[in-house]
C-alpha cells in the first residue's frame, strides 16, 4: 500500500487525498456497478403475481358498520353468541382485497374443508405452544449443563406431533380426492380406462391451492389470537409445499427454525422429514402425505369422523371432540381450540379481545353463562381443575379413566352449521360477482377463473 497525503486541489478548491491503491479503486467501482445493477420492483418478473393475496390490517368506522350490517353472522336470541369457525371465515374473507373466484368461496364453504381448517388450528396450537417450550428449556441450558435422563417429556412432544400430522394429512388427503362432498382435482379425475374427463386445469387447481394456503394462514393466525405469524407461515407452507419449495422462508428471510438445535427440529417436524433429501424435488410428497403413508399411523386416527369408535383412549377422544364436536360445546369440556367457543362480547368485531375492565357489581349474566356455572358447581373443584390439566395438551396414555366421564363422545349434529355455512356461502358469492362488475379483469384471468 503506497504512501498517501492530503493536497490542496485548486479545480475542487479543496483537499483530496492522493496516492489511492488501484485495489481501491476497483472496489469503489463494484460497489457503484451493484448499486445500478440491483432491479426495482417494477423490473421483477412475476409471473404468477396474481396469485398473491392481499388483505386489509384494519378496518374503519364505515367497514366496521357496512361488515356488521351485511356480514357478521346473526345470532338468534336463545341461542349462544360464540365464536364459531364461520366467524373467522367471513372476517378473513371480508379483510381480502384481492377477488377470488366464486369457485373458490364455494370450494371455502365446503364441510371438508371446515373440517381441514379446524385440523390446522389444533395442529398450530400444540406446535407453537411446543415451540415455546423449546425455546425456553434452550435458554435455561445455556445457563446450567443439560441433564439427558430428564427430557422424557420431549418423547413425549414428537409422539404428540406425530399423531397431529396423521390427523391433519388425513384431512388434507381427503381434501385432495375429493372424499365427503368434496370436489376433485383434475389429476384425480379418472375413469375406467384411464383417460382423463378433462382437460388440463393446472392454473385452475394452482388458483385454488395458493388461495387456500392463504387464507388457511389467516384463519389460523387470528385464532390464534394473532400470535407468530412468521412462524405459523413458514411450519403451514413446509406442510402443503415441501421445504424445497418454501416460499414463505424465501420471503422472509427469516431463521427462527434453521437456527434451533437438531433435536428440537425433529421434535418438531419428525424424523421423516429429517431424513428427507433435496435430490428429487419434483416426485416427492408433501409432508403432510408422507407422514400419513409411510408412518405407523393409529387406525381409529384415520377413522375419527367417519367410523363412531366406541373409543376409551384419551387421545383419541380428545381429537374427536376437538375436531368434530360444535364450538359452544368446547369450553364446557374445557378443551382449547383457539378462540373458537368464546364468547363473542369478549372480542371486538376484528376479533381481537376486548381490553379487560373491572366487572361492575350488577353484571347481568346470560343463560349460557349460567349453565356452564351451574356444569362446574356440579364438579368439585379439584376434580375439575384436574381434568382441565389432562386435556390442557394431548393426553397420553399413562392417564386410566373411564373416558365418559371426562369426555362426552355423544355425537353432534351439525345441521344448523351447515344452514350457517350455506347462507354465508351465498353473501360471499354476491360480494365476489359485484366487484367482478366494479373492476375490469384481464382475459386470461377470467378464462381461468369461469368454468
Amino acid at each position: 500500500m503506497g504512501e498517501r497525503y492530503f493536497a490542496w486541489d485548486d479545480i475542487s478548491d479543496g483537499l483530496i487525498l492522493s496516492s489511492v491503491t488501484k485495489a481501491e479503486d476497483e472496489q469503489a467501482k463494484g460497489r457503484k456497478k451493484q448499486t445500478a445493477d440491483t432491479p426495482t420492483s417494477s423490473e421483477i418478473y412475476c409471473p404468477h403475481g396474481y396469485l398473491i393475496l392481499s388483505y386489509q390490517e384494519m378496518l374503519n368506522d364505515s367497514e366496521k358498520m357496512k361488515f356488521r350490517k351485511h356480514y357478521l353472522r346473526k345470532v338468534m336470541p336463545n341461542e349462544p353468541d360464540v365464536i364459531i369457525l364461520q366467524d373467522i371465515k367471513d372476517l378473513v374473507l371480508f379483510l381480502l382485497v384481492t377477488p377470488v373466484s366464486p369457485q373458490f368461496i364455494n370450494f371455502l364453504h365446503l364441510p371438508i374443508v371446515d373440517r381441514f381448517l379446524r385440523a390446522l388450528i389444533v395442529y398450530f396450537q400444540h406446535y407453537v405452544e411446543i415451540w415455546e417450550d423449546l425455546m425456553q428449556e434452550r435458554a435455561a441450558t445455556m445457563r446450567k449443563a443439560p441433564n439427558p435422563l430428564a427430557r422424557g417429556h420431549r418423547s413425549q412432544y414428537a409422539e404428540d406431533m406425530r399423531t397431529l400430522r396423521c390427523v391433519l394429512g388425513r384431512e388434507y388427503v381427503d381434501l385432495i380426492l375429493g372424499c365427503q362432498s368434496g370436489s376433485q382435482y383434475h389429476h384425480v379425475m379418472t375413469t375406467k380406462k384411464r383417460t382423463s374427463v378433462t382437460q388440463s386445469q393446472g392454473e385452475k387447481d394452482l388458483r385454488i391451492f395458493e388461495a387456500l394456503i392463504s387464507v388457511a394462514h389467516r384463519v389460523v393466525w387470528i385464532a390464534l389470537q394473532r400470535k407468530y405469524y412468521t412462524l405459523i407461515e413458514l411450519e403451514l407452507h413446509r406442510l402443503l409445499r415441501t421445504e424445497a419449495y418454501n416460499t414463505a422462508q424465501r420471503q422472509s428471510g427469516s431463521r427462527v427454525i434453521q437456527d434451533m438445535l437438531e433435536d428440537d427440529i425433529r421434535i418438531l417436524h419428525g424424523r421423516e422429514a429429517m431424513k428427507q433429501t433435496l435430490k428429487s424435488r419434483l416426485l416427492k410428497n408433501s409432508p403432510l402425505s408422507h407422514e400419513l403413508v409411510y408412518s405407523d399411523c393409529d387406525y381409529r386416527l384415520l377413522l375419527l369422523g367417519i367410523v363412531d369408535l366406541d373409543a376409551h383412549d384419551p387421545k383419541i377422544i380428545y381429537l374427536k371432540n376437538a375436531l368434530l364436536i360444535k364450538e359452544e360445546m368446547l369450553s364446557q369440556l374445557g378443551i382449547r381450540v383457539g378462540i373458537l367457543g368464546h364468547n363473542r362480547s369478549d372480542y371486538d368485531i376484528m376479533l381481537a379481545p376486548n381490553e379487560t375492565e373491572e366487572p361492575a357489581e350488577s353484571m347481568e349474566i346470560s343463560p349460557l353463562d349460567s349453565k356452564i356455572m351451574e356444569t362446574r358447581r356440579s364438579v368439585p373443584l379439584d376434580k375439575l381443575s384436574e381434568q382441565i390439566q389432562k386435556i390442557k395438551r394431548l393426553p397420553s396414555r399413562k392417564f386410566e379413566y373411564e373416558a365418559i366421564e371426562d369426555f362426552p363422545v355423544k355425537e353432534m349434529s351439525t345441521e344448523k352449521h351447515d344452514k350457517i355455512r350455506e347462507e354465508a356461502r351465498r353473501r360471499w358469492i354476491r360480494r365476489e360477482i359485484k366487484r367482478r362488475h366494479r373492476k375490469l379483469f384481464d382475459t386470461y384471468s377470467m378464462a381461468t377463473t369461469l368454468e
